[in-house]
């Protein structure tokens, strides 16, 4: 069965979204992030997003040239939106139905794990309803103060399996559900899955 990885970034306080500041890009990535996170990109089945995050990326990674372009395009992209009558983006197809009803049925299909991306609503319902396996947070060096929480209705308590100082000044972090403790094969992340 396929591992549902939530992949963001946070603020030091908690909020993974902000009229302040976007917490996500506080800090300009290092190298060894970037190829990191392509790796990780490059392995994923599919990425999951919501309608929000879906226009902008749609929008931006289609004429991009960056490191993150080519498995930004050639992989599968899910987009969760009751509202968004179409999907243009190649590779794209919507969910519209029951959140956790679409979730378990993307986890029966075969293929390695998918990533979900967010945005902020997107990810708090995720987590909100325990349908995340792994959290991938880097955690960055700035406080917003108010925000979208990540966790404001996290239905289990989460522990920090492993946190590593990045070069950018942002911390890498890795929690789980606390269900079944695995090693997560990167150099960069120890992680949890159920």
């Amino acid at each position: 069965m396929r591992q549902v990885a939530l992949q963001m970034g946070m603020s030091l306080d908690g909020y993974v979204a902000s009229d302040r500041e976007h917490p996500g890009v506080s800090v300009p990535e290092d190298a060894e992030l970037i190829r990191w996170k392509v790796d990780r990109l490059a392995k994923a089945g599919a990425h999951l997003m919501g309608r929000a995050t879906y226009q902008e990326m749609a929008a931006y990674w289609p004429r991009s040239t960056g490191p993150y372009a080519a498995p930004m395009n050639d992989i599968p992209k899910v987009v969760f939106s009751k509202t968004l009558s179409q999907a243009s983006w190649p590779t794209t197809r919507l969910a519209r139905g029951d959140l956790a009803a679409e979730i378990a049925a993307l986890k029966q299909e075969p293929g390695p794990d998918v990533i979900a991306h967010g945005g902020a609503s997107f990810a708090a319902a995720l987590a909100a309803r325990g349908l995340i396996d792994e959290y991938c947070l880097a955690i960055q060096p700035v406080a917003v103060g108010r925000g979208q929480a990540l966790f404001a209705e996290l239905p289990v308590a989460l522990r920090l399996n492993s946190s590593r100082p990045e070069a950018s000044n942002a911390e890498s972090s890795s929690t789980s559900t606390g269900r079944e403790a695995g090693e997560f094969r990167s150099r960069r992340w120890k992680t949890a899955t159920r």
